[in-house]
């Protein structure tokens, strides 16, 4: 592991077990058995570590959604997939979302821009999946919008009550989504 990898390895520990706001730079190097030297040499600061964390889960969450648009399957089909590896993903790094979500995105204005940043990307990418399901006649009832609004609120209540909050394990978060998304692609087939 190098350098780096063992900051950033540290950090998502402590900030899991101590808390973004308790842990300081001086436990991050202490765990990684490094110097404070090494740890500027590549980030400027704790909050530039923990952006950089962000930056990466949600770039692998765009990077999943680019794939599944990518396949030329249907509609449903591009949406229960990259949902279902949205919570895999999601999943194995919860404890930083927690830390991110609950302690950072309520107080700190950098991260909510930082937020609101990926989920514009993230809600442009899930606009062409839809959009795809209704011009292809899919979809035939309500409109992308909404579609998009209630698939993006699902996902957060599933993500942000289910997994960062009660603890939820991956299997029932996965079978959650899919009666959920049962419900919500039958509703959206009315009159077929």
């Amino acid at each position: 592991m190098s350098t780096r990898e063992k900051i950033i390895q540290s950090a998502k520990e402590l900030f899991s077990k101590k808390g973004y706001n308790h842990t300081t730079v001086e436990d991050i190097v202490k765990h990684a058995g490094l110097s404070k030297g090494a740890f500027y040499f590549y980030f400027k600061s704790k909050d530039q570590l923990m952006e950089e964390l962000i930056n990466s889960m949600a770039e692998r969450t765009k990077e999943i959604m680019r794939r599944w648009l990518n396949k030329g399957l249907s509609a449903e089909e591009m949406i229960r997939g990259h949902i279902r590896d949205f919570l895999i993903e999601c999943y194995q790094d919860r404890h930083i979302a927690y830390v991110f979500f609950f302690e950072l995105l309520c107080n700190r204005e950098e991260f909510k821009r930082l937020h609101k940043r990926h989920m514009e990307d993230i809600v442009a990418l899930l606009t062409k999946m839809v959009e795809k399901g209704y011009k292809e006649d899919e979809f035939r009832c309500g409109s992308v919008r909404t579609l998009v609004n209630l698939i993006v609120g699902y996902m957060r209540l599933l993500y942000m009550e289910r997994l960062l909050l009660n603890n939820a394990g991956l299997e029932e978060i996965l079978q959650e989504a899919q009666e959920g998304l049962d419900v919500i692609f039958r509703g959206l087939k009315c009159g077929l």
